[in-house]
Order: structure tokens, then C-alpha cells, then sequence
């Protein structure tokens, strides 16, 4: 409900509008200084509409002030975990390998961070009920620290700079075909991938290595995006709550997806990414907004593989050159204490709007005044 706008505060505009001759009494013989106190405003009164227009404008701007509010105290609050519930066929997937490493390195571990379109990008849309700066998605130092055969790295598993590496991906579906609309309006072959960052950089900004844009053909976007869809289908009745699982090589396609030779990431997704999309934990951790001790974070992209024919940009209305292009949403960080949190950036669209809205009340109230003068 938006609030009142106290009388007094009315009464006093009026008196300055009297007072610097818009709309003042010498112009409306009729209304009395005893009225404009007691708040009398009659209807077929030059003053009523007066007051009527700028009530109505007060009640716009409110809502603007309100709204924009809002914005602000919802981005500073409280972090909340979402529940995965295990895999499902639109989560991303954190992901790890260790495979220059002692332990486990044959192995993959696999860490279901939520729906890529429930948790990250709703995430990043003020106004949304689930809209947070940053997002708490669990812990996994339990999990990493195990050296059981299919477990973790160890308890030292910080030490592990030189062999550990981290990356994350999802599919907006469980299929890569460019005519299945889901509901959020992103088809079924929308990707989100991330990129390492170098180190804290700018909050809220990507500092990493810039993401291939997709192809433009039908046929090699499907190649990159079942690749992408294809490495989560392992985990489907495997991780069946919010713990990690660990798999062989053999049983996953997350090492055929992600290459590592020799300490050097190959090109990611079926060679569309060049100097892949994973990362080294680091050996020192930094801070990262209210987030601390990170070991690395990931910068998490989205991009829309479909062509002007498939319809998505018609809806959205962008060119198809800007959906196939890395879009950034927010980062993904873990800390050393073994906390996964996404760090959202709310996505521009949101405060372009506001920000219209702003420029067009204020050209309403302008023309107001000019045909008033």
C-alpha cells in the first residue's frame, strides 16, 4: 500500500504556489486563504485539479521511490540456501578433478548447485522473491576432505593448488533441441558455463578470460549444448540429495568435456572453448565482496544458442549475435572452509526499466507544468 502524503505537507505546497503567483488567489478570487487551511479544495476549482495532478504525480513518484527501495534493502539481505534435492536435468553442476594429483585422480566429483534458472538467474532479477546478492548453495569441506576411494582429496585438500581444478556448468533442460520453450523462456539448449576468474578483481564485473561466442549453425549449437547436457546425465538417480558424489572416468563425461594434459586445460564442450573452462584452486585466498577465504571463483555465463527461425529473440527481442554471446549473471566462489556461494549481479534489464520509468515521470511532470503556466 503506498503511504499517504500528509496534508500539511500539501497545504504547504499550495501556499508556495500562491505565494509565487501560480495559480494564487488574485487569479481565483473564490478560493479563501480559511479554505486552503482547512484543506477545502472544490471541484470545479482551477486549485482542485491542481492539487489532483500533483497528488496523482506524488503517487507515482512514491511508488518509484518505494520500488527502487525496495531494490536496495532486498540486495543486502540475509543469504538463503536454496534446496537442490540431488540432480535434475536443468541444475548446474560444480564440478572437480584432480587429475596430476595422488588421490582419486581418475576420478570426478560432482556437486548439484541447483536449477540454473530458480537459483542463479531468478537470483540475479530484483524484484524476484528469491532475489539476493549473494547465495549461500552449501558446504562441501566434509566431502573433500574424505580420501576414501570414492570420496574427497583429503583433509589437505587446500594444499592442492597445483593439481585441483574447478569449473561448472549446466542445461537448461534435459534435451538440446532449439524448439523446446521452457517456461522462463530460455529453450531447452541455453548453456551456463563458467570461466575462472583472476583473482578478486571488481565486485559484481567478470574478470576472466572472455567465453567463445556459439556458433551460428543449428547443427553446432546442438553439438556444444548436449555436450553440455550430456555430462549431467550420469548423476540422474546417482546424487539424490545435496551431497556430492564422486565417479569414475569411465562413468562420466565430465573428463572427456573438460581435457586436462599435462597442467594445461584443452578447448571445453566438444572444442568450442578454447583454453577450457576450468580452474586451479589457488594457493593464497582473497575476499571477495562479503564473501572470504576464497580458493576460486568462477564467473558463471549463460548464452542462448538459437536462430532468428527458432522464435526466442521475436520473444525477447534481441539480435541473435547477442544471445549467442556470454552473458554474465554472477560468480560462484569456494572458500577454503568449504562454502559454495553465488555472488549475483542483477541483470541490467531490471534498472534500464526503472530507470525509463524515471525519465518518463519526469517528462510527464514537465509537460504538466508548461501546460499549467
Amino acid at each position: 500500500m503506498i503511504p499517504k502524503i500528509p496534508l500539511s505537507t500539501l497545504r504547504n505546497v499550495y501556499k508556495t504556489l500562491v505565494a509565487d503567483g501560480r495559480g494564487g488567489t488574485d487569479k481565483c478570487p473564490r478560493f479563501k486563504a480559511q479554505s486552503l487551511a482547512k484543506g477545502h479544495y472544490p471541484n470545479n476549482h482551477l486549485k482542485y485539479k491542481k492539487h489532483k495532478t500533483m497528488k496523482s504525480i506524488t503517487h507515482k513518484l512514491r511508488t518509484l521511490v518505494l520500488a527502487a527501495g525496495t531494490l536496495a534493502v532486498t540486495a543486502t539481505g540475509s543469504s538463503a540456501a536454496p534446496d537442490t534435492n540431488g540432480y535434475q536435468a536443468n541444475d548446474l553442476l560444480l564440478y572437480f578433478r584432480n587429475p596430476a594429483g595422488s588421490v582419486n585422480n581418475d576420478r570426478v566429483i560432482a556437486f548439484s548447485l541447483g536449477s540454473t534458472w530458480d537459483v542463479f538467474r531468478r537470483a540475479a532479477t530484483p524484484g524476484d522473491p528469491t532475489f539476493n546478492t549473494v547465495i549461500s548453495l552449501g558446504n562441501i569441506n566434509s566431502f573433500l576432505s574424505s580420501s576414501t576411494a570414492t570420496g574427497g582429496y583429503g583433509s589437505d585438500w587446500t594444499s592442492l593448488s597445483s593439481t585441483i581444478w574447478v569449473g561448472a556448468a549446466g542445461n537448461n533442460g534435459s534435451t538440446s533441441s532449439g524448439g523446446t520453450l521452457t517456461s522462463n523462456q530460455d529453450y531447452a539448449r541455453t548453456i551456463y558455463t563458467t570461466k575462472p576468474r583472476s583473482g578478486a578483481g571488481s565486485y559484481g564485473t567478470a574478470n576472466s578470460s572472455a567465453l567463445t561466442a556459439l556458433p551460428s549453425t543449428t547443427t553446432a549449437q546442438g553439438s556444444v549444448a548436449g555436450a553440455v547436457a550430456g555430462i549431467g546425465g550420469p548423476f540422474v538417480g546417482v546424487m539424490t540429495n545435496d551431497t556430492p558424489v564422486s565417479l569414475p572416468n569411465a562413468n562420466s563425461t565430465i573428463d572427456d568435456q573438460n581435457p586436462i594434459s599435462s597442467g594445461i586445460a584443452g578447448a571445453a564442450y566438444n572444442s568450442l572453448y578454447t583454453g577450457g573452462v576450468m580452474g586451479k584452486i589457488s594457493s593464497s585466498t582473497y575476499t571477495y565482496g562479503s564473501i572470504s577465504n576464497v580458493v576460486i571463483g568462477l564467473d558463471l555465463f549463460r548464452q542462448t544458442p538459437v536462430l532468428n527461425s527458432d522464435g526466442w529473440q521475436n520473444i525477447n527481442g534481441i539480435s541473435d549475435v547477442t544471445a549467442r554471446n556470454p552473458y554474465y549473471l554472477g560468480t560462484i566462489t569456494l572458500s577454503s572452509d568449504g562454502d559454495v556461494n553465488f555472488a549475483a549481479v542483477p541483470e541490467p534489464s531490471t534498472y534500464a526499466l526503472l530507470a525509463l520509468a524515471a525519465a518518463g515521470l519526469g517528462a510527464h511532470i514537465i509537460r504538466r507544468r508548461k501546460r499549467q503556466a
